[in-house]
């Protein structure tokens, strides 16, 4: 059943769906694709999911139930300094350039539609957590600062593949100063 005698360990094979889903995106990824990055054949990955969309869609669910990111706007001092922890964090995210569910936006016109639904789950999500954190610090307007930041979130993440590290860091804290 699996290309390993090894029994398939469901969040492993996930993982590995993740970093190639991450790297290639959603419509250059093949079932060829998925066996190689996971050590399981094609019947394996039939008997634990549905189809390629199937995978994906768990795969983007895990990567959004395991997210480190989260817990740094969830820190016990509200404030600015969670968005800026959040965003310096957001450079190199299990092991990849940016975010995961930002780069996946790029395909939201041929993903699935539970993969959209999760996609917007996640996005007001991030939107309540930064508005929490702005509301914590005071301030006007934080309702519009929280959508502006959730659009920068995702253009951050994009330039992420195309833009040195330190060079957007230091344009993502220009931001939100700017934003403060």
């Amino acid at each position: 059943m699996f290309a390993s005698e090894e029994r398939c360990d469901h969040n492993s094979l996930l993982d590995s769906a993740i970093q190639l889903f991450w790297k290639k995106g959603y419509a250059d990824t093949s079932l060829s694709d998925l066996e190689k990055a996971t050590g399981v054949n094609k019947s394996g990955l039939y008997s634990e999911f549905k189809d390629k969309d199937d995978i994906f869609y768990e795969s983007l669910k895990r990567y959004h139930e395991s997210n480190p990111l989260y817990e740094l706007l969830k820190a016990d001092s509200l404030g600015w300094k969670n968005i800026e922890n959040y965003f310096k964090a957001k450079i190199n995210c299990k092991g990849q350039k940016a975010c995961f569910m930002a780069f996946t936006m790029r395909e939201y016109s041929i993903i699935p539609k539970r993969v959209k639904d999760l996609m917007e789950k996640n996005s007001a999500e991030v939107f309540e957590l930064f508005l929490e954190n702005i509301k914590a610090a005071g301030g006007k307007n934080p309702e519009v600062k929280a959508k502006h930041l959730l659009t920068y979130a995702t253009g951050s993440c994009l330039k992420a593949n195309a833009e040195r590290p330190e060079v957007l860091i230091e344009e993502m804290m220009s931001f939100i100063d700017m934003l403060k």
